[in-house]
């Protein structure tokens, strides 16, 4: 009948709203290791491998620093276009024609770049400035959306007990520049208390950046006796 007929439109409409409401915000971040180029047979995935419709952010791992405090492309073969290289970052940044709403960002840091340059970044307030400049204009330069710091970790692996009020000063200039150009700061912290203890200013950190990522993955591995979850 027609009443029936108008219930049920009534009530999928409603569901799709109630939908809407539950996904507005949503936040999906996703990073692409950029070295899995390199892998053999179907382990290979590369930039145009990544769904973008599973993703509202994707980071790109990773850029480093120089002793200078630059940040420091640290595969220019994969990740630039010069002598003939693989395009990397810029076919990244590409994927926001298959999504315009993606936020395509730069990850600047992981584990095997230590921590040992990246305090002595922190705590210079002229290297600070020269990482900052030339974080932005390389961001700029290949059209990516924000940085993601993942330092791993401050304080450790080679820093300093300073390094936690210095990784508050660095975010907090960082954001400054980053939001002047409508772009985000985002930061990728471990899941463990021992290192985040140490290494984190929890609070102040939350009022630099804009989306903080918690790296629990490896929360058990090959090392333990037996299976558990692994993140």
């Amino acid at each position: 009948s027609l009443v029936w007929f108008i219930m049920k439109l009534l009530l999928a409409l409603s569901l799709v709203g109630i939908y809407l409401s539950l996904t507005e915000g949503y936040t999906m971040v996703c990073y692409f290791s950029s070295w899995a180029t390199y892998r053999p047979g179907d382990g290979k995935f590369v930039v145009e491998d990544v769904d973008t419709s599973l993703c509202t952010h994707v980071i790109y791992a990773f850029a480093g620093i120089k002793s200078s405090g630059q940040i420091n492309v640290l595969d220019p073969y994969n990740d630039l276009c010069e002598e003939y290289g693989k395009c990397g970052y810029d076919r990244f940044c590409q994927l926001k024609e298959k999504n315009p709403k993606l936020k395509t960002i730069l990850g600047v840091g992981g584990w095997n770049e230590g921590s040992t340059k990246y305090s002595a970044m922190a705590k210079d307030p002229a290297k600070r400035k020269v990482f900052i400049d030339s974080s932005m204009e390389l961001l700029k330069a290949h059209g990516f959306d924000g940085l993601d710091m993942d330092w791993e970790y401050p304080t450790q692996r080679g820093g300093h007990p300073e390094d936690y009020t210095n990784f508050i000063t660095l975010l907090d200039e960082l954001s400054t520049a980053l939001h002047a150009e409508g772009m985000l700061l985002t930061a990728a912290v471990s899941a463990g208390k021992l290192t985040i203890d140490p290494a984190y200013d929890i609070p102040a950190m939350a009022n630099a950046i804009d989306i903080l990522n918690l790296m629990t993955y490896d929360m058990h591995g090959a090392w333990d006796p037996y299976t558990h979850h692994q993140s």
